[in-house]
């Protein structure tokens, strides 16, 4: 269904909020940093859950909810159908950051997540 705010977003790890507020292209967003160090970008959200820049996450904790936000002003809505931009970056031994492919990191986990009903 495209209604915004209707399917959660959840956390793929434990860490701690780096990031949260508007981007023009991703709307609002909020940005994970692993204990290993990767970063882990959700955006396009509807809305926020609970959590400030600074809190601490566990992963799967809601952090939001799926929206059309972005490609515009703040608060620019629908420009495009309800969806999730999920974006993964690692810096291995500091060398140059590195977008890992969530597609992988999704299947290994499917599993794992607790199961949300509507």
């Amino acid at each position: 269904k495209d209604i915004p705010g209707l399917y959660p977003v959840v956390s793929m790890t434990d860490g701690v909020v780096s990031a949260r507020g508007w981007l023009e292209k991703g709307g609002y967003r909020i940005g994970i940093t692993a204990p290993s160090g990767a970063y882990f970008y959700y955006a396009h959200l509807d809305s926020y859950g609970s959590y400030q820049e600074g809190d601490e996450v566990k992963a799967g904790d809601i952090i939001g909810f799926m929206g059309n936000t972005g490609y515009g002003t703040e608060g620019t809505r629908g420009m495009f159908p309800v969806h999730l931009h999920l974006g993964i970056y690692i810096n291995p031994q500091g060398k140059e950051e590195l977008s890992v492919n969530p597609y992988y990191v999704l299947q290994a986990m499917e599993k794992k997540v607790k199961k949300y009903t509507y």
